[in-house]
């Protein structure tokens, strides 16, 4: 729908008494009902200074929010567990009648082998420990033994869809995680449509098998989909890719990255002068019986909320809803999405929302707007040293809002969290108008039928016209 059908049926709409509202300058404001003709809206959008409500439409409807449930859980971990909290990664030898054993001790640590920092990257990681090795004399091990029961109950969460699960964007947090818990299988299709394609390799190997179902069609779309858990010892593939591609790589969830871990860590050693055995799983260990060898400590919490904001990061979304729990005294779904609820429970009268995980993934999650509003008013009047707002996108510049205002008038006029899935499409942050109010403001629209860049193209235009309107 174009800009100037939108304001025109916006105007017209904006005289019926469900969708008519003022600004605080007594204005005429937009029509909510002109974003999606079928689907439901709730929005809610407010004075962060004043407290006077400049836009309202069913804002108590609960909706699903899909990845703006990350606002709440990075704005929880980040007054629960400080700015500069780091996660540790322990570890320690054990010397008997054998000889020497490594134990590491995980701390869930989401960005443990990551790429995206440089001090959390396999190489520095591994150059690292074997230093504190040579330094300890030790030239040989007996046993491997990796040790992620600092994460405790069923690994993955029981509102999620089964279609997410065995796919990168679903990994679910492990005690031990590595590399975020992602695998890349590389696929090979004919050149004619609706033919089988094949596995060509499997990277990094994550011990189970692989039965592929995937078919090659006339389009360019990455439509195949990984199916599995970690108790399966055959995962499914099935959908399809492009017709005629030598190498096209899908990436799945790691079913056991503490196994992936130790086989890299023994490689590594090996290779330089450190003769590694067997390789075992921890069943817990005490600390004291054991002498302490290198903490390996991940980047600061300012940074990771950072990435999960900006990039929508669902894994470590969900490592910080488990830290959450931990606060509680375990580590694991249930414990981490009550601690959750109870946070906002404490600090926002009459909160609604509903949670099953702390990235948005589940499509259970319940929220309403004005939920979303009181938490970013909130998180505006506690967020002391500006870290919060910093980990925000921007609007046409970074993250998930890019790509939207980025002409010149709008450009970073928002900054927020954008949520998206099937059938769901949802906005929140920060707006700055005209003439120069902020407002905290949170829309989302769920079960239209219209395509996703029409609703986008709507939401754009209501942002619009709310800075300029106000």
């Amino acid at each position: 729908m174009k800009l100037i059908n939108y304001l025109f049926l916006s105007f017209l709409l904006a005289c019926s008494p469900a969708s008519q509202h003022k600004s605080s300058d007594g204005g005429m404001s937009v029509a909510p009902t002109s974003i999606t003709q079928q689907g439901a809206i709730s929005l809610y959008a407010v004075d962060i200074n004043t407290g006077d409500i400049v836009l309202s439409h069913h804002p108590r409807q609960r909706m699903t929010p899909a990845s703006l449930t990350k606002i709440m859980t990075t704005g929880a971990a980040l007054h629960i567990l400080g700015d500069d909290y780091r996660y540790q990664t322990r570890f320690y030898l054990r010397r008997d009648v054998a000889g020497y054993s490594l134990y590491v001790l995980g701390g869930g640590d989401p960005t443990l082998g990551s790429s995206r920092f440089e001090g959390s990257k396999s190489k520095v990681l591994f150059r690292e420990l074997l230093s504190a090795l040579q330094k300890a004399g030790v030239k040989s091990l007996n046993k491997l033994v990796i040790d992620n029961t600092c994460y405790t109950g069923m690994q993955q969460p029981s509102k999620r869809l089964w279609e997410d699960m065995g796919n990168y964007y679903g990994a679910a947090p492990d005690g031990l995680t590595y590399r975020e818990n992602t695998f890349h299988l590389e696929l090979q299709s004919p050149p004619q449509s609706g033919a089988p394609v094949r596995i060509v390799s499997v990277n990094p190997a994550v011990g189970v098998g692989f039965d592929c179902m995937v078919l090659s069609a006339d389009n360019k779309k990455d439509s195949a989909y990984i199916y599995g858990h970690p108790l399966m010892d055959t995962w499914q593939v099935s959908g399809t890719i492009p017709r005629n591609r030598t190498s096209f790589t899908i990436k799945g969830a790691m079913p056991h990255p503490g196994q992936v871990l130790a086989r890299e860590l023994k490689a590594y050693l090996s290779n330089s002068g450190i003769t590694v055995g067997t390789i075992e799983k921890g069943k817990g260990m005490h600390a004291d019986h054991h002498q302490w060898l290198y903490t390996h400590y991940s980047p600061p919490l300012s940074s990771l909320i950072a990435v999960v904001n900006k990039k929508s990061h669902n894994l470590f979304a969900d490592h910080l809803l488990f830290s959450l729990a931990q606060t509680q005294g375990a580590a694991h779904w249930d414990k981490g999405v009550a601690a959750l609820e109870q946070f906002w429970r404490d600090r926002i009268p009459d909160f609604s929302g509903t949670f099953y995980d702390g990235s948005g993934l589940s499509p259970f999650n319940a929220l309403a707007a004005v939920d979303m509003v009181a938490v970013l008013q909130w998180l505006y009047q506690y967020d002391i040293k500006g870290v919060y707002k910093e980990s925000l996108a921007v609007a046409g510049v970074d993250g998930t809002l890019r790509s939207i205002l980025k002409d010149e008038a709008y450009q970073a006029r928002v900054i927020g969290k954008s949520g998206s899935m099937n059938g769901v499409l949802a906005y929140c942050g920060y707006l700055t108008t005209n003439r120069g109010k902020t407002l905290a403001f949170c829309i989302m629209a769920n079960h239209f039928t219209e395509s996703y860049s029409e609703i986008r193209s709507n939401m754009e235009a209501l942002m619009k016209q709310i800075i300029v309107q106000n």
